[in-house]
């Protein structure tokens, strides 16, 4: 029996198993150094070159693919199952999306920074807008937790049902006016620009902390937009599976690790993508001169699993920890690394509990 359950641990998730029936390329590990220039290769249903970031934090939920548009080409069409966010690391081109409510097909131009969100199962075509320099994307989704569950590509990919309720070919649908939202701060359906967005300040995570929470698409996926100033680091925090991090500016490291174990480091530069596993405690440290910014795109899924408070003081019940509760070799380790770029602590000495 024991020998049967190690097999049955060891074999690969429908997903996994998929991506090599589909030949798409996977990326594993706890980050991605420069998704810009990640190796990829052929995957002819999205007739591109792709490859697939199934990250250690990712856990079967969220995972992330990187896709090219070769210049003066576009992809296929595409419509699909699971939610995705695309963010547009390099180029410019357009988007085009069908409804059966819409004779023609909606177009959305996008740039470098730009970030939307296909609504669930519309068939959409991205088109690249330049003729000497490819596009690169990357499109965080939830397609690891769709085909662990269905284990049907057919599905996935070829049943045609629009979902109404979220999408049924509004033209003004891809709109970038901020609204007040209830998953998170603002519900907005395209961003030009995630550079460009104003975030609001908040210390009690962290001195020099700064944070924006968005929800687009009316998708059950959700995400942030945050900024750590030069100098300083966020709090340590637990929170559920799949969140993945990708650095917009900056450079810097983060420290993950699970209650009472090792660290794990990850440094990461602007185009760098990393995944905090499930419960892990995780600090995010800027060493560069200049704010680093990250864009998180995670699940959602309000309610389900285990109920974090990563926004939360354990003082409080929550997973927040306090700075003079963090291990101590963390500020040590965080004063060596700004002295080798030269740049000024800018925290406060930690005041210990006695």
């Amino acid at each position: 029996m024991d020998e049967v359950i190690r097999k049955r641990y060891a074999r690969k998730s429908a997903f996994l198993e998929w991506c090599d029936a589909e030949g798409l390329k996977v990326i594993g590990g706890y980050g991605v150094e420069d998704l810009r220039t990640a190796p990829l290769e052929n995957w002819d249903r999205l007739g591109g070159p792709a490859a697939y970031c199934h990250l250690e934090g990712s856990q079967g939920f969220v995972g992330a693919m990187i896709g090219e548009i070769p210049a003066g080409k576009n992809l296929k069409p595409m419509h699909h199952m699971y939610e995705e966010q695309v963010l547009i690391l390099t180029g410019r081109g357009a988007t085009q999306f069908w409804s059966e409510g819409s004779k023609d097909p909606i177009t959305l131009e996008w740039q470098a920074g730009s970030l939307f969100s296909p609504p669930i199962n519309c068939k959409h075509q991205h088109f690249n807008g330049s003729s000497q320099e490819p596009v690169r994307f990357v499109a965080v989704n939830n397609a690891p937790l769709i085909v662990n569950i269905f284990h049907s590509p057919d599905f996935v990919f070829d049943v045609p049902y629009e979902f109404k309720g979220r999408f049924s070919g509004q033209k003004d649908f891809f709109s970038s006016e901020l609204k007040p939202g209830e998953l998170e701060d603002r519900v907005v359906n395209f961003i030009p620009d995630v550079d460009a967005v104003q975030l609001d300040y908040h210390p009690e995570r962290g001195i020099g902390f700064s944070r924006l929470g968005i929800h687009l698409s009316g998708n059950s996926m959700v995400g942030h937009i945050m900024a750590i100033e030069s100098g300083t680091y966020k709090k340590a925090h637990q929170h559920g599976p799949g969140a993945q991090v990708i650095v917009l500016d900056g450079k810097g490291y983060s420290l993950m690790w699970p209650p009472g174990g090792k660290f794990v480091r990850f440094d990461w530069k602007r185009g760098s993508l990393f995944v905090p596993p499930e419960g892990w405690f995780h600090h995010h440290f800027t060493t560069s001169r200049e704010a680093a910014r990250h864009l998180a795109l995670r699940r959602g899924l309000r309610k389900v699993g285990h109920p974090w408070m990563p926004t939360v003081s354990q003082y409080e019940g929550g997973h927040l920890l306090e700075h003079e509760n963090e291990p101590p070799e963390i500020r040590a380790m965080y004063e060596e690394e700004l002295k080798k770029e030269g740049v000024p602590l800018r925290m406060p000495p930690i005041e210990r509990r006695s």
